[in-house]
């Protein structure tokens, strides 16, 4: 396991998806009713737990796709039909932010730690993406990365 192999977009989203899963056990939402004890949600149970399970799930398989492709030497196609795969985790970050998102707006009382920090890694994972597929040369207008080549330069 060579840890030199990762570049910065797949690093970021290795570890994005990795605080992502752990922060979904943590509380999410947290109510006091003082002696009556307490009720919290963690991102697997919290209210309209679909998007926050989506979000959660898909920032695994981002995570799972980058470890074991690079950190274990399984060989996976170089693009995912016509696209590739920095563009893919672009997406999927992106959705998985956004869906976290939409869980937070449409409940923002009661919010408890674990919430904010899910949020942050969701946002890395877009990040992440938007790196990967920087670096592969897969965005508009880039000029190359690590399989895209360059760009020939401009003629007189």
């Amino acid at each position: 396991m060579d840890l030199k192999k990762l570049t910065p977009g797949e690093i970021t989203t290795a570890v994005s998806g990795v605080v992502l899963l752990i922060f979904s056990f943590f509380k999410w939402y947290s109510v006091d009713l003082g002696p009556f004890g307490s009720v919290s949600r963690n991102g697997w149970q919290s209210p309209s737990a679909f998007w926050g399970i989506v979000a959660i799930l898909i920032g695994v398989v981002l995570a799972a796709h980058v470890i074991v492709e690079k950190l274990t030497g399984v060989d996976l196609p170089d693009r995912l039909g016509s696209v590739g795969w920095g563009v893919v985790h672009l997406a999927g970050g992106a959705i998985a932010f956004l869906f976290i998102l939409i869980k937070w707006l449409t409940n923002t009382s009661y919010t408890a730690f674990g919430l904010y920090i899910s949020l942050l890694a969701a946002a890395g994972l877009a990040v992440g993406g938007y790196l990967m597929a920087k670096e592969a040369g897969e965005l508009p207008g880039a000029l190359g990365g690590a399989k895209g080549g360059s760009a020939p330069p401009p003629s007189a």
